[in-house]
Protein backbone atom coordinates (compact mmCIF):
# COMPACT_ATOMS: atom_id res chain seq x y z
CA UNK A 1 0.00 0.00 0.00
CA UNK A 2 1.47 3.22 -0.71
CA UNK A 3 2.14 5.56 2.13
CA UNK A 4 2.51 9.26 1.41
CA UNK A 5 3.36 11.99 3.20
CA UNK A 6 1.19 14.32 5.25
CA UNK A 7 2.28 16.89 2.99
CA UNK A 8 1.23 15.32 -0.60
CA UNK A 9 -1.90 13.75 1.50
CA UNK A 10 -3.25 17.33 1.43
CA UNK A 11 -1.91 18.51 -1.86
CA UNK A 12 -3.84 15.23 -3.31
CA UNK A 13 -7.07 16.20 -1.36
CA UNK A 14 -6.53 20.21 -2.13
CA UNK A 15 -6.79 19.31 -6.18
CA UNK A 16 -9.31 16.68 -6.04
CA UNK A 17 -12.06 19.18 -3.80
CA UNK A 18 -10.54 22.46 -5.83
CA UNK A 19 -11.11 20.79 -9.32
CA UNK A 20 -14.86 19.32 -8.49
CA UNK A 21 -15.97 22.35 -6.42
CA UNK A 22 -13.49 25.48 -7.23
CA UNK A 23 -10.93 27.15 -5.65
CA UNK A 24 -13.24 29.00 -3.07
CA UNK A 25 -15.93 27.18 -2.37
CA UNK A 26 -13.57 24.37 0.20
CA UNK A 27 -12.49 25.57 3.43
CA UNK A 28 -9.19 24.24 4.62
CA UNK A 29 -10.66 22.14 7.55
CA UNK A 30 -12.89 20.41 5.24
CA UNK A 31 -9.58 20.00 2.97
CA UNK A 32 -7.41 18.93 6.12
CA UNK A 33 -10.02 16.25 6.72
CA UNK A 34 -10.52 14.68 3.69
CA UNK A 35 -6.40 14.18 3.46
CA UNK A 36 -7.04 12.04 6.98
CA UNK A 37 -5.31 14.56 9.15
CA UNK A 38 -7.02 14.49 12.68
CA UNK A 39 -5.69 17.87 12.56
CA UNK A 40 -7.81 20.51 11.27
CA UNK A 41 -5.59 23.06 11.16
CA UNK A 42 -3.08 21.01 9.27
CA UNK A 43 -3.29 22.82 5.82
CA UNK A 44 -2.86 26.19 7.50
CA UNK A 45 0.50 24.33 9.21
CA UNK A 46 1.58 22.92 6.03
CA UNK A 47 0.93 25.68 3.51
CA UNK A 48 -0.14 28.60 5.59
CA UNK A 49 -2.58 29.85 3.07
CA UNK A 50 -5.23 29.05 0.51
CA UNK A 51 -2.85 30.94 -2.18
CA UNK A 52 0.05 29.23 -0.97
CA UNK A 53 -1.53 25.78 -1.18
CA UNK A 54 -2.22 27.06 -4.92
CA UNK A 55 0.74 27.40 -5.39
CA UNK A 56 2.22 24.59 -3.75
CA UNK A 57 0.30 22.37 -5.83
CA UNK A 58 1.18 24.20 -9.29
CA UNK A 59 4.70 23.48 -8.11
CA UNK A 60 3.81 19.58 -7.28
CA UNK A 61 2.61 18.78 -10.40
CA UNK A 62 4.43 21.07 -12.94
CA UNK A 63 7.54 19.76 -12.23
CA UNK A 64 7.39 16.78 -13.99
CA UNK A 65 5.57 18.24 -16.89
CA UNK A 66 8.40 20.89 -17.38
CA UNK A 67 11.21 18.45 -17.85
CA UNK A 68 9.08 16.56 -20.46
CA UNK A 69 8.26 20.07 -22.34
CA UNK A 70 11.81 20.92 -21.78
CA UNK A 71 12.65 17.56 -23.38
CA UNK A 72 10.80 18.28 -26.40
CA UNK A 73 11.88 21.58 -27.23
CA UNK A 74 15.41 20.83 -27.03
CA UNK A 75 14.68 17.98 -29.70
CA UNK A 76 13.44 20.76 -31.57
CA UNK A 77 14.99 23.60 -31.80
CA UNK A 78 14.03 26.99 -33.97
CA UNK A 79 10.59 25.42 -34.08
CA UNK A 80 7.25 27.28 -35.65
CA UNK A 81 4.60 28.35 -34.18
CA UNK A 82 2.51 24.67 -34.48
CA UNK A 83 5.43 22.96 -33.27
CA UNK A 84 5.80 25.49 -30.03
CA UNK A 85 1.80 24.83 -29.54
CA UNK A 86 2.14 21.18 -29.49
CA UNK A 87 5.08 21.60 -26.85
CA UNK A 88 2.77 23.38 -25.06
CA UNK A 89 -0.81 21.04 -25.39
CA UNK A 90 1.34 17.62 -25.30
CA UNK A 91 3.13 17.52 -21.84
CA UNK A 92 -0.38 18.63 -20.72
CA UNK A 93 -2.65 15.82 -22.60
CA UNK A 94 0.06 12.89 -21.44
CA UNK A 95 -1.11 13.60 -17.87
CA UNK A 96 -4.74 12.06 -18.76
CA UNK A 97 -3.12 8.89 -20.85
CA UNK A 98 -1.10 8.51 -17.91
CA UNK A 99 -3.69 8.62 -15.45
CA UNK A 100 -6.03 6.26 -17.56
CA UNK A 101 -3.18 4.16 -18.31
CA UNK A 102 -2.26 3.75 -14.55
CA UNK A 103 -6.20 3.41 -13.66
CA UNK A 104 -6.88 6.23 -11.67
CA UNK A 105 -8.58 9.46 -11.71
CA UNK A 106 -7.20 12.75 -12.90
CA UNK A 107 -7.87 16.29 -11.72
CA UNK A 108 -5.18 18.14 -12.29
CA UNK A 109 -6.14 20.16 -15.52
CA UNK A 110 -9.73 21.13 -13.93
CA UNK A 111 -7.35 22.33 -11.10
CA UNK A 112 -5.70 24.11 -13.42
CA UNK A 113 -9.32 25.58 -14.94
CA UNK A 114 -10.21 27.04 -11.72
CA UNK A 115 -6.88 28.05 -11.35
CA UNK A 116 -7.70 30.88 -14.39
CA UNK A 117 -10.69 32.17 -12.46
CA UNK A 118 -9.33 32.67 -8.93
CA UNK A 119 -8.87 36.00 -8.30
CA UNK A 120 -5.83 35.88 -7.61
CA UNK A 121 -5.01 34.84 -11.18
CA UNK A 122 -4.04 38.11 -12.53
CA UNK A 123 -1.42 39.54 -14.48
CA UNK A 124 0.83 40.15 -11.70
CA UNK A 125 0.34 36.99 -10.05
CA UNK A 126 1.33 35.71 -13.29
CA UNK A 127 3.95 37.24 -13.84
CA UNK A 128 5.67 36.00 -9.99
CA UNK A 129 4.55 32.25 -11.36
CA UNK A 130 6.31 32.27 -14.41
CA UNK A 131 9.57 32.69 -12.64
CA UNK A 132 9.13 29.83 -10.61
CA UNK A 133 12.03 27.02 -11.65
CA UNK A 134 8.99 24.64 -12.49
CA UNK A 135 7.91 27.35 -14.95
CA UNK A 136 11.06 27.56 -16.69
CA UNK A 137 9.37 25.46 -19.84
CA UNK A 138 6.89 28.01 -20.44
CA UNK A 139 9.19 31.04 -20.30
CA UNK A 140 11.12 28.85 -23.48
CA UNK A 141 7.67 28.78 -25.11
CA UNK A 142 6.84 32.28 -24.85
CA UNK A 143 9.86 33.43 -26.19
CA UNK A 144 10.08 31.10 -29.14
CA UNK A 145 6.46 31.63 -29.99
CA UNK A 146 7.58 35.82 -29.74
CA UNK A 147 10.23 34.68 -32.14
CA UNK A 148 8.60 32.27 -34.56
CA UNK A 149 5.49 35.35 -34.50
CA UNK A 150 8.07 37.92 -35.44
CA UNK A 151 7.13 38.11 -39.46
CA UNK A 152 3.82 38.77 -38.49
CA UNK A 153 5.00 41.86 -36.41
CA UNK A 154 2.47 41.65 -33.18
CA UNK A 155 2.04 44.63 -31.19
CA UNK A 156 3.07 43.45 -27.82
CA UNK A 157 -0.90 43.55 -26.51
CA UNK A 158 -1.92 41.42 -29.48
CA UNK A 159 0.99 39.03 -28.78
CA UNK A 160 -0.39 38.54 -25.18
CA UNK A 161 -4.03 38.64 -25.67
CA UNK A 162 -3.41 35.82 -27.62
CA UNK A 163 -1.40 34.08 -25.80
CA UNK A 164 -4.11 34.47 -22.78
CA UNK A 165 -6.79 33.06 -25.56
CA UNK A 166 -4.26 30.60 -26.16
CA UNK A 167 -4.16 29.29 -22.17
CA UNK A 168 -7.93 29.11 -22.29
CA UNK A 169 -8.32 27.18 -25.22
CA UNK A 170 -5.75 24.67 -24.13
CA UNK A 171 -6.85 24.53 -20.39
CA UNK A 172 -10.50 24.11 -20.73
CA UNK A 173 -10.33 21.60 -24.00
CA UNK A 174 -8.38 19.24 -21.88
CA UNK A 175 -10.17 20.24 -18.48
CA UNK A 176 -13.47 18.92 -20.59
CA UNK A 177 -11.47 16.27 -21.77
CA UNK A 178 -10.80 14.84 -18.01
CA UNK A 179 -14.23 15.56 -17.04
CA UNK A 180 -15.59 13.13 -19.58
CA UNK A 181 -12.86 10.37 -20.22
CA UNK A 182 -13.49 9.94 -23.94
CA UNK A 183 -15.05 13.10 -25.45
CA UNK A 184 -14.44 16.38 -26.15
CA UNK A 185 -11.52 18.15 -28.79
CA UNK A 186 -8.81 15.43 -29.84
CA UNK A 187 -5.46 16.75 -29.38
CA UNK A 188 -3.93 17.58 -32.49
CA UNK A 189 -7.44 19.34 -33.35
CA UNK A 190 -6.19 21.34 -30.32
CA UNK A 191 -2.55 22.32 -31.56
CA UNK A 192 -4.19 23.40 -35.03
CA UNK A 193 -6.58 25.86 -33.19
CA UNK A 194 -4.02 27.04 -30.80
CA UNK A 195 -1.63 27.45 -33.66
CA UNK A 196 -4.81 29.63 -35.86
CA UNK A 197 -4.79 31.99 -32.63
CA UNK A 198 -1.17 33.12 -33.18
CA UNK A 199 -0.39 32.60 -36.89
CA UNK A 200 -2.23 34.96 -38.03
CA UNK A 201 -1.29 39.08 -38.57
CA UNK A 202 -3.29 42.02 -36.28
CA UNK A 203 -6.87 42.65 -37.41
CA UNK A 204 -6.76 46.52 -38.90
CA UNK A 205 -9.70 47.22 -35.49
CA UNK A 206 -6.80 46.28 -33.17
CA UNK A 207 -6.26 49.75 -31.16
CA UNK A 208 -1.79 50.24 -29.84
Amino acid sequence: MRRVSARISILEAAERRFAEDGIEAVSLRQIAAESGQRNTSAVAYHFGTRAALVGALYEHRMAPINARRLEFLDAHPDAGVATYVRALVEPLAETLTDAEKAGRPSWYLRFLAEAMRYPEYDPASVAVALERPEASSIRALISGLQTATAPLRLPPGVFAERMRLLALLVITSLADRERHPGTGVGTETLIAAGAAILADGPTSTHKE
